[in-house]
């Protein structure tokens, strides 16, 4: 790994990831992934949230939603004709493919999702991967699922097991000889607001100040950390938490999405450091500045009407999430409590009511 010479930042990040005068990152493969940084905690408490109030394990949720975009992912890192290639040993022997894997994984590990290994690789049979200090393991198992089953093209299915406190063991299984008829999530091709947000970058390597301040990323480990806080994140395909997003709504019904919003309102109320980042005096959107670095979204405006804070965020990483952590950022730099309301009045913008209760 090469590091700036200017910042000290990772060399790669520059020639792989954008960050755009529009509130989004995006990144410089075939298929332009929008990337949202995420709190590992906070991912986890959406997650765990969904679960213990339905009752009901989304582990495996998690794993099927993921397992698709697993596939469009490798379709954009990978030569077609290596998918095409014939099964067995000696087209797919183990060395190589051990070899091959570590191009992705110092991918992965480069957006913080932990460190992986080819333990054990039989072409149309099964694998094993090794995950170190993984950020979702039924993520990276979905990943590893929809990689395996595009490149053998055979079914399969994955499970996973804790061998050490950070440490876990994913089997991947072939389960058929040919792989399911799944529908493709259809990918359109997004049109963002245009925006004009000013980030001051690094001469050398053209990442943002704010990122390069703001980040630490421990490469060997796999592990992005929020310098200031030390709060772990990880630099999330937006495509990946829509699917599960997608996944948990298919599963549970309407009241999902609500669900969702409120539990991320809650997890940023409390985790929220923003009081001691944003002076007293500052303006409404002052809260929201990191959200253009982090690829959450745009804050356009803030207006005070008829007693109610009305915020608009301009291309959204998902419109309810966004809309869950604006109100939990508000409630904890004023210490109340809002009720919440929001639209997608044009498409694109979510625009976001609070409406003090407490």
């Amino acid at each position: 790994m090469r590091y700036c010479k200017g910042c000290g930042f990772p060399v790669p990040y520059g020639k792989f990831l954008a960050w755009t005068s529009d509130g989004t990152i995006i990144g410089r493969d075939a298929a332009r992934t929008r990337l949202v940084y995420i709190e590992v905690d906070e991912l986890r408490a959406l997650y765990d949230g969904v679960s213990r109030l339905m009752n009901s394990p989304v582990d495996p949720l998690v794993y099927r939603a993921e397992k698709e975009v697993g596939k469009r992912f490798i379709k954009t890192l990978i030569p077609a004709f290596l998918a095409k290639a014939p099964r067995g040993k000696l087209a797919r022997p183990e060395a190589a493919i051990k070899a091959t894997s570590k191009y992705v994984f110092n991918y992965m590990a480069g957006l913080g999702m932990g460190r992986a290994e080819v333990y054990e690789y039989h072409s149309g049979e099964h694998s094993r991967v090794l995950l170190t200090d993984p950020h979702s393991v039924p993520l990276i198992a979905g990943d590893g699922a929809g990689v395996f089953e595009f490149v053998e093209r055979i079914g399969v299915q994955a499970g996973w097991q804790r061998i050490k406190a950070a440490e876990y063991i994913v089997t991947i299984q072939r389960v058929s000889e040919e792989p399911p008829v799944e529908e493709e999530f259809a990918l359109e091709e997004i049109q963002y607001h245009p925006g004009n947000v000013q980030m001051e970058k690094c001469p050398r390597c053209g990442v943002p100040i704010a990122v390069t301040g703001s980040i630490y990323l421990n490469f060997e480990k796999g592990i992005l950390r929020h310098s200031k806080t030390g709060v772990r994140l990880v630099a999330m395909p937006v495509e990946s938490f829509n699917a599960v997003a997608r996944e948990l709504t298919r599963e549970f019904g309407a009241a999902l999405p609500g669900l969702m919003e409120g539990l991320e309102q809650k997890y940023t109320r409390d985790a929220s450091n923003v009081r001691e980042t944003v002076p007293p005096g500052s303006s409404i959107l002052d809260m929201f500045r990191d959200f253009p670095w982090m690829g959450t979204g745009n804050p356009v405006w803030a207006n005070l009407e008829g007693g109610k804070v009305v915020i608009a965020i301009d291309n959204p990483f998902h419109p309810g999430i966004v809309a869950g952590r604006v109100a939990g950022i508000y409630e904890a730099w004023t210490g109340s409590v809002v009720r919440t309301t929001w639209i997608e009045d044009v498409p694109g913008r979510v625009t976001v009511t609070l409406e003090r209760v407490a």
